[in-house]
C-alpha cells in the first residue's frame, strides 16, 4: 500500500496532525480506504457535504474499524481527495470484492444508507449511487431493500 504511505509522507510536513512511522506503517488497509471512500461518494452525490455527513462517516469509521484521531483524520483526508481525483468506482469495488465476505458488504450498504439518511431525506442521487454500488458488490435486490428500509 505504497500509496497511503507516500501520502501520508507528502502531507507530513505540512499537516498540524502528528505522524510516526508506525503509524503509516499500521495504516495500510485498502479494504478501510474503499469503504470510506464510498461513504464519501454517497455523502457528495446530492452535491452537499456538509459536517453533519462528515462526522456520521468519521463515527462510521472509528466504530467499524477502531481507528485513533489522527488515522481517521488522515484516511478522511486522503479518501476526499481519491474521491474527488476518481473516474471510476470500480478500482475501489474490486478491492472490496476481494477482500470482504457477502455480509460485510450488506453491512457496508447499511453504512451508505446510514450516510444518506443523516440529513433527514434522501435525495434520488444518493439512492442511485447507493444502487449502483449495491449491484457491483452482487448484493440481492431484497437484501439491498432490507438494508434501504431498517
Amino acid at each position: 500500500m505504497k500509496i497511503l504511505s507516500d501520502f501520508f509522507k507528502s502531507i507530513s510536513s505540512d499537516s498540524t496532525v502528528n505522524i510516526d512511522n508506525d503509524t503509516l506503517e499500521s495504516f495500510t488497509d485498502e479494504k478501510i480506504l474503499a469503504i470510506s471512500i464510498l461513504l464519501i461518494e454517497v455523502s457528495k452525490s446530492d452535491d452537499y457535504y456538509d459536517e453533519l455527513e462528515k462526522n456520521t462517516i468519521i463515527e462510521i469509521i472509528r466504530e467499524k474499524f477502531s481507528l485513533d484521531k489522527n488515522q481517521i483524520d488522515l484516511l478522511i483526508n486522503l479518501a476526499d481527495k481519491k474521491n474527488d481525483e476518481m473516474i471510476s468506482l470500480h478500482d475501489f469495488i474490486e478491492v472490496l470484492n476481494k477482500e470482504c465476505s457477502y455480509s460485510e458488504k450488506k453491512d457496508l450498504i447499511k453504512m451508505l444508507w446510514d450516510v444518506a439518511y443523516i440529513d433527514g431525506r434522501i435525495d434520488k442521487y444518493e439512492d442511485y449511487t447507493i444502487r449502483k454500488i449495491s449491484d457491483l458488490l452482487y448484493i440481492t435486490h431484497s437484501d439491498f431493500i432490507q438494508a434501504k428500509l431498517r
